[in-house]
């Protein structure tokens, strides 16, 4: 079975942008650490083991990094973009599946240095070399597996606001059939997705919270 995992959205000024979507949205949220390219991360977690992540180019050896020039160029005007959005398997096997079907691999590869310095390595699909022209170019998916939910980022301690219990509403620039092909008939007719039109991509997420206020969060997907 597939469920959402999380969603992506990039930032010009890290730190701005954070206290944006925390002041407009009353989310708690952490520092998650920072990937290759001194891409920075911030998660809020969304509940039921989705987060989103708030990512911008920071630190001293962005300006020679050539992951941080690419991820600022989408950027340029300093508004805020979705960058993407991905599934979790709840298998390898389904994740083999999927990898295969969309001439891909499973791969794992690092994602972020968290604070205390541990390198955590993601396993995704359908890897590196297809995941831009098969999904978020079009708007749709990739796919990720931890075969240890306990360390799902939405489980680990936030502050500064409510955490999110539950996503009631994504809405999504795709076409809707073959939103449907990509990610699986059960899969699109139990999340609770609403398909738009415009840009390819994450368009707008809605979250209830803990206390049961309903919030959302809407942006424009990032050209890419």
């Amino acid at each position: 079975m597939f469920h959402l995992d999380h969603l992506c959205l990039g930032v010009r000024d890290f730190e701005d942008g954070v206290r944006r979507v925390h002041e407009e949205t009353g989310l708690a949220h952490y520092y998650g650490g920072v990937l290759a390219g001194s891409i920075a991360n911030t998660i809020f977690p969304l509940g039921e083991d989705v987060y989103l992540e708030v990512e911008g180019v920071t630190g001293p050896d962005a300006s020679s990094s050539e992951a941080a020039g690419w991820f600022d160029g989408l950027l340029a005007d300093g508004a805020d973009r979705w960058m993407f959005w991905s599934l979790r398997a709840d298998t390898l096997e389904e994740m083999t599946a999927v990898a295969q079907r969309l001439g891909g691999e499973v791969a794992r590869v690092p994602g972020r240095v968290q604070p205390d310095g541990t390198q955590r390595i993601i396993t995704t699909a359908p890897g590196p070399g297809r995941v831009f022209d098969t999904c978020w170019r079009r708007g749709l998916p990739n796919w990720f597996y931890r075969d240890d939910p306990a360390t799902n980022p939405d489980r680990a301690a936030a502050a500064h606001g409510e955490r999110g219990r539950v996503v009631t509403r994504l809405e999504i620039g795709a076409d809707a059939e073959k939103l449907r092909e990509h990610i699986g008939a059960e899969t699109f007719d139990r999340l609770p997705l609403s398909v738009v039109s415009g840009q390819p991509g994450v368009h707008a997420v809605t979250v209830r919270t803990a206390s049961g206020r309903e919030v959302t969060l809407r942006r424009d997907p990032a050209d890419l």
